[in-house]
């Protein structure tokens, strides 16, 4: 289960603020979170030496105190470790501002690498780190100040963390925040020697020499396996890992500078957040980093916790009879850094399919523990339950017309095979010939050999450009199926009225248009709106949207609620406009 504090890092990088996101953090948390209402501070009483030797306590726990023990560790250096996604054991029993007994529930915990004692010094790039995170945070909620305590406050009688006074501090962030949370400095673009900062999505001869520095691939792309081993890199050398190659990087790995001017070349630098944002390359679809392939001398493996690939990383959680596992990549990003993968996809069907993603999945997500045996991808296409055709075939099937040769390197090669016909929803998959047509041929599709397949499939471009373009077609299939006399946009008309039809389609495809229907229905018999869309104004639309919301609770969807609250959350955000028309 991903829980709802997903919105962290970007809150955090848009301060200018470093983070590491920890393996599976969107799944972790001991249940879903409150509402949330503030940021409560502790220490670790960890080591006095190391940037954050108390991360894996944090992650695990203790044997009186189950883990996740904080949704955030802060490193000394200033780097904020993105560990739960969901409630963690951080608070316990106490009060603060009208808050009794459930701070797990209302509260962020922070814990900050501090021994806890007068001797040890809090550095100063991790007090200014924690101040811009806390106000961040509190931005982000709708909350002022007041509502940043320290654990000692909430639970004065039993606890003493941090050890120094919350009322200046709380001074501090509220200038902050005044100030709308001023981004800390950047890291420099070029050191002494002229050699760029770069980071994940970077290209060119500059990347090439890092990843020769570090004993990867040199293909000249920066992509997820050059950052988690940069990241290694720096967690070994005591720097930040935070998987960029600034200055303090570069002259750690590269002291005699034998990357310098004449090893630069052309560089093509992703988007970063900044304060002053950095528009994304157009280019081409690049080329691919892939996970090592699983065969007979390279394992997947499991405990009773993940599953790991050959490499020995971990990649994804055990979840009842299967596994899950998130993604990284957004889909938003992947077609901002390839624009030829979004061509003919308008902005408002892309801002829609991102909102939806955060219900189902990224581009590299897999779930194997549900009825539908596997799903995969932006849209978690299913090969379908029980005895059923799935539309997982049909997304594998575009994948075989568009490229053989790469759906031979991710599945071919395994003897997965799939038949659909073009510009169909569902068809058949097949194992060494002999279709899946049941329940019980489908569920070796559960393995962690194959969970780990698709994840591997998923940081393949082509393979990811697929997922857009199959994507793409979803909202077609049902954007003018009629509802009472008129095209479904006719009704709806607003990118957040949009995103929620696609939910539903995704999630319960057989509920679409149904489910809006009986909404628009109930309105028009009780005379609330008038019978002809043409008329409609704003009002009617967030009539509309309110009523299909509450009626789509009702329905058997998985989590409905939870997942029409993350699109509206979206759309209060500004990233889902609830305009009338702005679906274009």
């Amino acid at each position: 289960m991903v829980y709802s504090l997903t919105w962290l890092p970007e809150v955090l990088q848009k301060a200018g603020l470093k983070i590491s996101e920890v393996p599976d953090w969107r799944t972790r948390g001991r249940a879903e979170m409150g509402r949330v209402r503030g940021v409560m501070v502790h220490h670790t009483v960890g080591q006095r030496t190391g940037n954050m030797p108390s991360l894996n306590l944090l992650i695990r726990g203790r044997p009186d105190l189950n883990g996740p023990l904080a949704q955030l560790g802060l490193g000394r250096d200033g780097t904020f470790y993105i560990i739960a996604a969901g409630k963690a054991n951080h608070a316990g029993d106490g009060e603060w501002r009208g808050i009794k007994h459930t701070g797990n529930s209302n509260f962020i915990g922070i814990e900050a690498e501090n021994a806890g004692t007068p001797d040890d010094p809090w550095p100063d790039a991790q007090m200014d780190a924690l101040r811009r995170g806390v106000a961040a945070i509190l931005q982000y909620i709708g909350a002022d100040s007041t509502m940043v305590c320290g654990h000692k406050e909430y639970a004065p009688t039993r606890k003493k963390d941090p050890l120094w006074e919350m009322a200046p501090f709380r001074e501090s962030v509220a200038a902050l925040m005044a100030g709308g949370v001023p981004a800390a400095p950047l890291i420099p673009a070029t050191d002494e020697r002229l050699r760029p900062t770069i980071r994940r999505g970077a290209t060119g001869a500059i990347v090439q020499t890092l990843q020769g520095l570090l004993g990867v691939n040199p293909d000249g792309d920066f992509g997820p396996a050059t950052e988690a081993r940069l990241r290694a890199y720096q967690r070994d050398q005591g720097l930040v890992p935070d998987g960029i190659a600034g200055p303090r990087t570069w002259a750690s790995i590269d002291p005699g500078g034998t990357a310098g001017v004449g090893a630069v070349g052309t560089v093509v630098q992703p988007a970063v957040v900044a304060s002053t944002p950095v528009p994304a390359p157009a280019v081409a679809v690049a080329a691919s980093t892939m996970p090592v392939a699983d065969d007979a001398q390279h394992r997947v493996t499991a405990d009773a916790r993940f599953a790991y690939g050959p490499d020995g990383k971990s990649f994804a959680t055990v979840h009842g009879p299967g596994f899950q596992v998130n993604g990284e990549t957004r889909v938003d990003a992947f077609v901002a850094a390839n624009p030829a993968a979004g061509v003919g996809v308008t902005p408002s069907a892309l801002r829609c399919y991102t909102g939806v993603m955060g219900n189902e999945g990224r581009l590299e997500a897999v779930n194997t523990y549900d009825r539908a045996f596997l799903s995969f991808g932006i849209m978690q296409w299913t090969a379908g339950p029980g005895n059923g055709d799935g539309e997982l075939a049909a997304l594998l099937a575009r994948l075989q017309r568009t490229d053989q040769a790469v759906f031979d390197e991710c599945f071919g090669r395994y003897g997965l095979g799939a038949r659909a016909a073009e510009g169909a929803m569902t068809g058949r998959l097949s194992f060494d010939g002999n279709d899946l047509t049941t329940a019980a041929s489908k569920e070796q599709l559960r393995s962690k050999e194959w969970t780990y397949r698709f994840w591997r499939a998923g940081h393949n471009n082509v393979v990811r450009a697929c997922e857009v373009a199959h994507a793409a077609g979803r909202i077609g299939k049902f954007i003018d199926d009629p509802i009472h006399n008129h095209p479904l946009n006719a009704w709806l008309t607003s990118e957040l009225g949009i995103a929620l039809v696609l939910d539903e389609h995704v999630n319960a495809p057989s509920h679409v248009p149904g489910t809006l229907d009986a909404a628009l229905g109930a309105l028009l018999v009780a005379g609330s709106v008038p019978a002809d869309p043409a008329t409609w104004g704003q009002a009617e639309e967030d009539k509309l949207v309110d009523k299909y919301v509450a009626q789509r609770a009702t329905t058997r969807m998985t989590d409905p609620v939870k997942r029409s609250s993350h699109l509206l959350a979206l759309s209060q955000q500004g990233k889902l406009s609830a305009a009338r028309h702005s679906f274009v």
